[in-house]
């Protein structure tokens, strides 16, 4: 138990070392979107230390951006619907509505995920929560953005896309499986680390939302089929 114990200590210190090398005291503006993956517990106590606030609506609006974006391009592609002389602007329309939806999807993630954290015993404020998950979806806009540039490099093409219908590139569904993946861990220390517990609890709250969600949708479904 000891050693497994040091072992543990050891690996967390290199995961540090890294992070301080890509996190400086100077502030580096851009430092922390690496530090983030590599040691995602000391990379976010830094940053909701030092300024809660700190990139979390750019990040929220950025990633919903690109989803518009990237939904975009693949209905395009698919031949689904025809395109009129109007595309651009409404792409352009999509990725403004989809980066605002980004930001308020953020702030009710955040307050009811605090809220779940809360029952578990976790002391977050919600500035904290949001800040934890805005960090934690890097990976995924990495994934979304790297999928947008493969769409617009050719590296997809229309031929790989089921024709007349709407058909998610398998290459980006293993992508966005992967770095999806990755960043439900991050997000999953980057709560338990604002919360002062494991992220072990960081995802028992995550679950517990869901089974709240659930019964609440049961309930609705009950009262619309008893009505």
């Amino acid at each position: 138990m000891y050693y497994r114990g040091a072992r543990c200590y050891r690996g967390r210190a290199t995961r540090l070392a890294l992070a301080r090398k890509f996190m400086p005291q100077s502030g580096d503006s851009v430092a922390p979107f690496f530090a983030i993956l590599i040691a995602p517990r000391d990379t976010i106590r830094h940053i909701v230390d030092s300024d809660p606030r700190r990139g979390v609506l750019a990040l929220a609006a950025l990633s919903g951006a690109l989803s518009g974006l990237e939904g975009s391009w693949l209905t395009a592609m698919s031949g689904a619907h025809a395109m009129s002389a109007l595309w651009p602007f409404l792409v352009a329309l999509k990725v403004v509505l989809f980066a605002i939806w980004g930001i308020a999807a953020l702030y009710i993630a955040g307050w009811m995920i605090t809220a779940a954290c809360r029952v578990l015993g976790g002391i977050a404020p919600a500035m904290h929560t949001r800040a934890a998950i805005a960090w934690a979806s890097i990976p995924g806009i990495v994934a979304t953005g790297l999928g947008v540039i493969a769409l617009l490099a050719g590296i997809v093409t229309p031929h790989g896309l089921k024709p007349g219908a709407f058909s998610f590139p398998p290459e980006l569904a293993v992508l966005n499986g992967i770095l999806g993946f990755w960043g439900l861990v991050l997000e999953l220390k980057c709560l338990g680390e604002v919360n002062r517990f494991s992220a072990w609890r960081a995802l028992a709250a995550q679950l517990l939302l869901l089974l709240f969600a659930g019964v609440i949708i049961g309930l609705l479904i009950a009262l619309r089929h008893f009505r």
